[in-house]
């Protein structure tokens, strides 16, 4: 029983929350598919499913990063980034 609980604590841990993100510039892509579904971009808003546990989240916005652009706001749930994650989301793209 204290395995179960452990997983189902877990799973809820990690549960799809909506996300919105600020593009530094307007996004390459109006439409970005991530590990948690398809994001819509207009402009430099952007919105989809994110996840509630932050690394997971780092790796989305690094996804999103990539295929639509340099990401200056990023949130799930109630959770903001805060320049250390923004930093890890855009730590592959060139200055």
């Amino acid at each position: 029983m204290i395995a179960i609980a452990a997983i189902s604590a877990s799973a809820a841990a990690a549960a799809p929350v909506a996300g919105t993100a600020t593009l530094a510039a307007p996004a390459a892509a109006e439409r970005v598919t991530t590990a948690r579904g398809l994001w819509q971009c207009t402009g430099t808003s952007c919105a989809g499913t994110a996840d509630s546990v932050v690394n997971t989240a780092v790796g989305l916005c690094t996804t999103l990063a990539d295929r639509a652009g340099r990401v200056s706001a990023f949130s799930a749930g109630d959770a903001a980034f805060g320049e250390a994650e923004l930093a890890r989301c855009n730590r592959h793209l060139k200055s």
